[in-house]
């Protein structure tokens, strides 16, 4: 959430909370949003026209692919901006529109968004080193190729990579 008109943005955050939703952030600025969206992979935005250091045509076009975002603002400015991710709404707002953009702008997420990347457990991360090393070692592979190979065993069985990781790793212990 974005803006830097102090009411507005109380206005909003109370109309989000009566209805369960918790903001992941509220900023001034352009780049503190795109920071946030960055690490949490993807995201809905609601911002103003006008944030401290960009417009929400702007901040759409940096979070392209990554997030939808949903300008609340007088109609006069709604038609200064525009974006494939970026959603319009005129003020004054009734609760009800207000949650039909939210709820539209979430779909939007949903269906053309790139999923958030997920890291692997450091424990996860480990048994597949652990294994990477056990093919390099006894069977004289490269890192590359070692990795390739428990790759396609994971998905030949269509397991995780982790699980793959510790079978062989079992295996090799029965041996």
């Amino acid at each position: 959430m974005a803006f830097t008109n102090e009411a507005a943005r109380g206005r909003i955050v109370r109309l989000l909370e009566s209805e369960g939703f918790s903001p992941a952030g509220c900023f001034y600025a352009g780049a503190d949003v795109i920071r946030t969206v960055h690490k949490l992979g993807s995201a809905a935005v609601i911002c103003g026209f006008k944030l401290r250091d960009m417009t929400a045509g702007d901040l759409a076009m940096s979070l392209r692919g990554s997030a939808a975002v949903l300008a609340v603002t007088t109609p006069v400015y709604l038609d200064l901006i525009g974006g494939e991710n970026l959603f319009k709404l005129a003020t004054p707002v009734s609760r009800a529109d207000f949650f039909a953009s939210l709820e539209l702008i979430r779909s939007f997420e949903r269906n053309h968004l790139r999923p958030p990347v997920t890291r692997r457990r450091t424990d996860e991360q480990l048994l597949v080193e652990r294994a990477k090393a056990l093919l390099m070692d006894v069977n004289r592979m490269t890192e590359s190729e070692a990795h390739r190979f428990l790759q396609k065993k994971s998905m030949d069985a269509g397991l995780r990579m982790a699980e793959t990781a510790q079978l062989l790793i079992d295996s090799y212990k029965q041996a």
